[in-house]
C-alpha cells in the first residue's frame, strides 16, 4: 500500500547551497538534499483505488503560484523539560499563500481536520535528532546560534507534487507520482 504525501520541491541550486548547511550537528541524521521538500499534507497508506481518487481531486486544486524563501532554524518539539528536539527544521516565509494551497489541498481531497494556522507549521526538515542521549548536544545549540538568521533566495512555486514514501532502514525514499501545476500571473493584465 503507498504511503503518500503532498508537497512543494526546492529548486536545485537551493538544495546545493542547503547541502553545506547539513553538517555540524553531533546526534543529527541529516535528510539527503535530494530528497528535501515542504510538506504540505501527509496523508499515509493508500489503497491503489483511493490513490488514483487522490490523484484525480488533486488535479482540480485551483491556487495561483507564489514566491517563498528559508529563514531562521528551529527545532520540534522546543526543549521543555526533560523533552529532547527530534526535528531540526528551517522556517518558511511568507506563509499566507502557503496556508491558501494547503486549505485548498485539504478542501479538494476532502480532509478536514483542525489543521488550521495554529496547528499548521510550515517547515523544511534538515535532520532527525537522536533521542537515545541524556546528555544536552552543545552542537545543536551552537548551529541554532549561528544560523539563527539563515536566509535562502526567494524562489517562484509554480507547482507541488504528490509524492510515495518508501521506508528503509537507511530512511525514507521519496518518489515523485504525479505534478500539479498552479496558476500563474496574467502577464498581459
Amino acid at each position: 500500500m503507498p504511503r503518500l504525501f503532498i508537497a512543494i520541491d526546492l529548486p536545485s541550486k537551493l538544495r546545493e547551497r542547503l547541502r553545506s548547511l547539513c553538517v555540524g550537528v553531533d546526534q543529527a541524521r541529516w535528510v539527503n538534499p535530494q530528497q528535501l521538500h515542504v510538506t504540505l499534507r501527509f496523508v499515509g497508506d493508500t489503497a491503489d483505488e483511493a490513490m488514483r481518487e487522490v490523484r484525480r481531486r488533486l488535479a482540480r486544486v485551483r491556487a495561483p503560484g507564489f514566491d517563498l524563501s528559508l529563514h531562521g532554524v528551529g527545532v520540534f518539539p522546543e526543549p521543555r523539560g526533560r523533552k529532547r528536539p527530534r526535528v531540526l527544521w528551517l522556517g518558511i516565509e511568507p506563509i499566507d499563500e502557503l496556508f491558501y494551497l494547503k486549505q485548498e489541498i485539504d478542501r479538494t481531497i476532502g480532509i478536514h481536520d483542525k489543521a488550521t494556522k495554529q496547528t499548521f507549521s510550515p517547515h523544511l526538515t534538515l535532520a532527525r535528532l537522536s533521542e537515545k542521549s541524556d546528555k544536552p548536544d552543545r552542537s545543536l545549540a551552537d548551529f541554532l546560534a549561528n544560523h539563527r538568521d539563515f536566509r535562502s533566495a526567494t524562489w517562484h512555486v509554480a507547482c507541488f507534487h504528490l509524492y510515495q514514501s518508501t521506508l528503509h532502514p537507511s530512511g525514507a525514499i521519496h518518489e515523485p507520482i504525479e505534478r500539479y501545476g498552479l496558476a500563474q500571473p496574467d502577464v498581459n493584465g
